[in-house]
């Protein structure tokens, strides 16, 4: 495996950032969900995997985002398990998950086109702390009309994929600029003079993902087609606590954690907030009142969302990576905050490792996509605390890959002067360990 991942970059320097070579097709650009993972290298990576090991057959994505390896891992036959914490990047990844019958949408586009047009109602469908702040009046009757035509859809599956369409149509027409993930308003000088379409945006936006699932029914089809036992499982969770009893364990991990906290690095939670506020909760999959309270409950539930008495946790950590201590030793001189900010993410991504783990095979393969932001003036060593951390519980390294961001790609969320634009990413290829094994093993010599 190293030798392959190597030869590709001495083939074709760069090959790993994809400058020029990325493209969000085939059902990968149905919303611009916050730092996605370029699809075409992670397709790269699970074509090599395939070449060196014919027995793998499944991939697990515990922070799985908007599906993009669901969409990889599917056209190549491997089943897929997903879950996040999310609930707009489940719903996004159901979207994905199947292939949709295209005349079927078409209708019904043109169905809720007619019933929102007839609806002359004004009253606001929906109603949370700051919604005139977000939404110009004109806006949000548009809004409430298109929700109430979605909402009489009878199908399910269907009604997913107009809630998809209408998320999208929000991060354009609400008052939040588009520049960043993070909510900011826009001065009320140019909200007044934006001009604004909800209704038309909605049916373009619309159009073009009923275009984007004709392609993506075919790649289902032919993953189905070289593997008819191919199965999709997307599921709201949390990485710490994920079930996995009764499930069959995956071949491949694939995935990619967030950097650092949500609200001081990309607030995936905030960027979901006002599409999420206009969804019928019984088509969102763990959609739940206490992950709309505020605009940064979602983000606050993430990992190192809660920094109460973390610092504690702080000495074992430093037990078991030495990277991880040498850049608290770094903060020792900076105020507590950032001390308390590193210890509350690392201990919160080691504890989710537990629960991963347990959902592979040994020896699985692991490709973990890192990137490393900076707390207080000081790069945290994100991929050698990883590293550090997956040895500890018996894994092997193989490969780091070093790969370029194209300029303002990745930018963090604002706050301070403890983020910036993101211009590297590593993925880290790892080996799992065989504790399933072992446990095994010692029960025999015990018996």
């Amino acid at each position: 495996m190293a030798a392959r991942l190597r030869q590709r970059a001495a083939s074709t320097p760069e090959f790993w950032s994809f400058v020029g070579r990325a493209s969000r097709e085939n059902g990968h650009g149905t919303f611009a969900y916050p730092a996605m993972m370029v699809p075409q290298l992670q397709g790269a990576l699970l074509d090599d995997v395939l070449e060196v090991d014919a027995t793998v057959s499944s991939v697990l994505d515990p922070f799985m985002g908007s599906g993009t390896v669901l969409l990889e891992s599917a056209r190549r036959g491997l089943s897929f398990f997903g879950a996040d914490i999310n609930p707009l990047a489940v719903l996004l990844s159901e979207v994905k998950s199947r292939p949709h019958d295209i005349q079927r949408l078409e209708e019904v586009r043109a169905r809720v086109a007619s019933k929102a047009a007839a609806d002359t109602s004004e009253i606001i469908a929906v109603d949370f702390i700051n919604r005139d702040k977000w939404f110009r009046r004109d806006v949000a009757i548009a809004l409430s009309r298109l929700r109430r035509a979605i909402c009489e859809e009878p199908e399910r599956v269907e009604r997913q994929v107009l809630w998809v369409a209408l998320a999208e149509t929000i991060r354009l027409v609400s008052n939040s600029r588009t520049s960043t993930v993070k909510l900011h308003a826009y001065s009320p000088a140019d909200i007044a003079k934006r001009v604004l379409d909800a209704h038309g945006t909605f049916l373009r936006i619309l159009a073009e993902h009923i275009d984007q699932l004709r392609d993506q029914a075919a790649i289902l089809h032919e993953g189905l087609s070289r593997s008819p036992k191919l199965t999709i499982s997307c599921k709201p969770g949390d990485a710490r606590t994920m079930p996995h009893s009764g499930d069959p364990v995956s071949d491949v991990l694939m995935t990619s954690p967030p950097y650092g906290d949500n609200i001081t690095t990309v607030t995936y939670g905030q960027h979901s907030y006002l599409p999420l506020q206009w969804m019928s909760p019984d088509d969102v999959p763990g959609l739940t009142p206490e992950l709309l309270l505020a605009t940064r409950s979602i983000d606050s539930a993430s990992l190192g969302g809660k920094l109460k008495d973390r610092l504690p946790e702080a000495e074992e950590l430093c037990a078991r990576s030495p990277a991880f201590q040498s850049c608290f030793e770094k903060m020792q001189a900076r105020d507590r905050n950032a001390r308390v900010r590193l210890t509350a993410f690392t201990a919160d991504l080691d504890e989710s490792l537990d629960s991963i783990v347990a959902r592979l095979r040994d020896h699985a393969w692991m490709f973990w996509t890192l990137g490393e932001r900076r707390i207080s003036g000081i790069t945290v060593p994100t991929v050698s605390i990883v590293r550090d951390l997956l040895c500890d519980r018996g894994a092997r390294h193989i490969e780091t890959l070093e790969r370029k961001i194209p300029a303002h790609s990745k930018r963090m969320a604002l706050r301070n002067a403890s983020v910036e634009t993101m211009n590297t990413e590593s993925v880290l290829v790892m080996r799992g360990p065989a504790r399933r094994q072992e446990r095994d093993e010692t029960a025999c010599m015990e018996t």
